[in-house]
């Protein structure tokens, strides 16, 4: 009698190699397990590194000037907005309109905090400035706004690091269930 783990004899010329279900599956697993990531998920996508400046000419004073809307265009009063530095950091409160005005800047890059957002711009001092460089800017808040699943990734892992580690987990099961076909077939 021909077990099924075994290689026997073909009732045709040659040899037939019959493989139980779980060692087909230890094999399917343990390639997969070799064949480089890239090779499955593709290249790996490079992540915007850069972020992207607005240029901002600022007043002869030093001061820049703003708005802050909801997502709906209105007006949003009583908020902070931060203008960060290397020189400081320097604060206004929103008038009734939503508007604001720091002063004491100088030129060079920024970032420009409301709430927990996080917007960078670069400063110019008057006269300085490229020519399509704003005179003022508006920042869009949302309190209620909610990044989910950002970049693609999931546990900071990108989707060929999580499949690699899916692979490295159905080779350790392939494994283990080679190893332990003890159901004598």
């Amino acid at each position: 009698m021909t077990r099924y783990n075994e290689i026997a004899p073909s009732p045709k010329k040659g040899i037939a190699m019959h493989f139980s279900l779980k060692k087909q599956t230890a094999l399917l697993m343990a390639v997969l397990f070799v064949l480089p990531a890239n090779v499955i998920a593709g290249p790996a996508q490079k992540a915007n590194s850069k972020p992207i400046l607005r240029n901002v000419e600022l007043t002869r004073e030093g001061a820049v000037h703003g708005r802050v809307l909801d997502i709906h265009g209105k007006a949003v009063a009583d908020t902070v907005v931060q203008v960060s530095t290397k020189a400081g950091t320097h604060e206004a409160k929103t008038n009734k309109k939503g508007q604001f005005t720091v002063a004491g800047l100088k030129g060079g890059n920024c970032v420009v905090k409301v709430d927990d957002a996080a917007y960078g711009a670069r400063l110019w001092k008057q006269g300085t400035a490229p020519p399509k460089s704003l005179k003022s800017f508006s920042v869009v808040n949302d309190p209620n706004f909610v990044v989910r699943g950002q970049d693609g990734m999931l546990f900071g892992l990108t989707p060929a690091q999580l499949l690699g580690l899916g692979l490295v987990a159905g080779g350790i099961v392939a494994i283990a269930i080679a190893a332990d076909d003890d159901d004598g077939s």
